[in-house]
């Protein structure tokens, strides 16, 4: 064997016992809740706990909104009203436990999505009952009022003309809302049952998952789009615009956020810290800055499910016929 092929030979076993090392120093699992405690620094530590203090502050702000909502609201809207305003203290609820228990972040998640699903199509419900069901809603509009054309299929659907509104035409907006919470339901529940069973396996296949979520939230975000755009402007009073942008605001925060935290954290952070994993520390630091948010939107929401005075009588006559 020549000189040559001794120096290759020793640069590749060098290489390989770097990679080794590093493999070894950097897992890519995440940590059990043991190793995750035992492995915290000052920097997570400190991430933790104002991420419980945020969630704190929400809890009371929650609570602030549905003692104003069972006080002032009237009865037929008071429910639906409640199962839409814990949306942000449920999310800062599933943020502390990922944060806590990282291997428990995709179920996290997927509980808030569900249950994000569900408030759009129960905000949707609130939305017809604001506007007396929607028979009255057909009898009092004019013949322009149902647009198709809304964000985002605006621009895809250039041949749709406003028209009346009519029984198929919303029926048509409730089916684009309701397949949100059965079509995305399923298809987070079957992708945790992967999830737990091969987390490889789960990476391989989440890919083909995603065009299914994809136009499904497309469609759901259409119908919202559709309704409220209809009704905004004949019952302003309501502020239907304002309470639809402060619940969206929850799904893209959930969804877009991760991806920017993503790139700074690794970005700023070293790429091994053992067992905190650069996944990990994205993890933490999202779900703080989704705590935060969260209790931004649930004061946000506090305002807008206010009931004002000048609107007080009109929504009492309103419950009474």
């Amino acid at each position: 064997m020549d000189n040559d092929s001794i120096v290759v030979d020793e640069e590749w076993a060098g290489n390989r016992s770097t990679t080794v090392a590093l493999s070894r120093s950097c897992p890519t699992e995440l940590p059990t809740v043991v190793q995750y405690l035992n492995g915290l620094d000052t920097a997570v530590t400190v991430i933790i706990a104002i991420t419980i203090v945020l969630s704190f502050a929400t809890f009371v702000i929650c609570g602030k909104n549905i003692r104003q909502v069972l006080r002032y609201t009237p009865k037929r809207f008071k429910s639906k009203t409640i199962v839409v305003l814990i949306i942000y203290p449920v999310v800062t609820t599933l943020a502390i436990i990922s944060a806590l228990v990282p291997k428990s972040y995709f179920i996290c998640d997927t509980a808030s999505h569900i249950y994000f699903m569900i408030s759009a199509y129960v905000f949707y419900s609130l939305i017809v009952d604001y506007i007396g069901g929607e028979e009255a809603f057909i009898r009092s509009s004019d013949t322009q009022t149902f647009n198709a054309r809304t964000p985002p299929c605006c621009c895809c659907l250039p041949f749709l003309q406003r028209s009346a509104v009519t029984k198929n035409r919303l029926l048509f907006t409730r089916l684009l809302i309701l397949q949100l919470p059965i079509v995305q339901s399923l298809l987070f529940v079957g992708l945790n049952v992967v999830f737990v069973e091969d987390v490889e396996n789960f990476n391989r296949i989440i890919l083909y998952f995603v065009p299914f979520i994809v136009v499904s939230i497309i469609a759901g975000v259409w119908g919202l789009n559709i309704i409220v755009r209809m009704v905004n402007p004949l019952y302003s009073e309501f502020k239907v615009m304002g309470k639809y942008v402060v619940l969206q605001a929850v799904l893209i925060l959930c969804k877009v956020q991760p991806l920017v935290i993503m790139g700074l954290v690794t970005y700023v952070t070293p790429s091994c810290a053992f067992p905190l994993t650069l996944q990990v520390q994205k993890n933490a630091v999202f779900q703080m800055c989704l705590c935060a948010e969260m209790l931004v939107l649930s004061l946000w929401a506090f305002q807008l499910y206010k009931t004002p005075n000048k609107n007080q009588q009109l929504l009492e006559k309103t419950e009474s016929t």
